[in-house]
């Protein structure tokens, strides 16, 4: 058993430059120390400059961490490499993240488009640009996508009062904690890459061409006299664009099934 499930459980919260008010912040912590956490870690601008292990053992000793996507979010790298630090507890099932989309469109994190995807484009340009490290971006890349795409998730709009927002996550951790000490429950912190991550649609409509093209070219000659057809641009771009639709239907159907019921 992970050494971690045996301590009192630990929250980790990564915001980045994200402004959460004072208040919110009192609110959360209050609430959540009422449940017996009693570390509530945020990485707020006391961070900045510190130690990334340091940081990491702190979500390596963590049981459940917060990430609060916001506009402001990819403003630090060091907030990113959290991410990827988190994704890869996730993936171990050490740790359940529970993804905030804090005034910013869930869709846009989780498909990189919007405002959100524009700014993280710019970061990825400027970054490799200048910093030379195209791998380290492509892990955040990957950990924004997989991470948004988890369940529970929490939304909170800029109209709307933030201390429901905290109670909502107080009763999320809850129910989760609950859960986790049901020993007739299977962790929920179970995690694959299949469920929580997909190819992106331009991977799936390269494969597929490939596949057509090499069908018509080497596999159709054989199996039928007139070939003809598989060669025309029907087929050529019909049967990618019949898979990309697919690849999504199926996606979306995942997603549904995967998410828990309400508490």
């Amino acid at each position: 058993m992970d050494q971690a499930r045996t301590r009192p459980p630990q929250v980790f919260i990564n915001s980045g430059a994200t402004e959460l008010p004072d208040d919110f912040i009192t609110h959360l912590v209050w609430g959540l120390e009422d449940l017996g956490i009693l570390n509530v870690l945020i990485d707020r601008e006391e961070w900045w400059g510190r130690d990334l292990n340091h940081i990491f053992t702190c979500i390596e000793e963590s049981t459940i961490a917060l990430a609060f996507f916001s506009s402001r979010y990819l403003e630090t790298e060091w907030c990113l490499d959290e991410l990827v630090k988190m994704k890869e507890r996730a993936k171990e099932n050490k740790l359940l993240v529970i993804p905030i989309f804090y005034d910013v469109s869930k869709n846009d994190v989780i498909n990189l488009e919007g405002e959100f995807g524009a700014r993280f484009m710019e970061m990825r340009e400027r970054y490799t640009e200048y910093k030379y490290d195209p791998f380290r971006v492509k892990r955040w890349e990957t950990s924004l996508m997989t991470i948004s795409r988890m369940e529970p998730c929490l939304t909170w709009e800029a109209q709307s009062s933030k201390i429901p927002l905290a109670e909502d996550i107080i009763r999320e951790v809850k129910r989760e904690l609950d859960m986790a000490s049901d020993p007739g429950f299977s962790s929920p912190l179970e995690f694959s890459n299949d469920s929580h991550s997909k190819m992106p649609i331009e991977e799936v409509f390269v494969s597929a061409f490939l596949v057509a093209f090499l069908f018509s070219l080497f596999i159709a000659r054989l199996l039928f006299t007139d070939v003809k057809f598989f060669r025309t641009a029907k087929w050529l771009v019909g049967f990618p664009v019949t898979i990309v639709v697919l690849h999504q239907l199926h996606c979306a159907l995942t997603q549904r099934n995967r998410r828990s019921p309400d508490a």
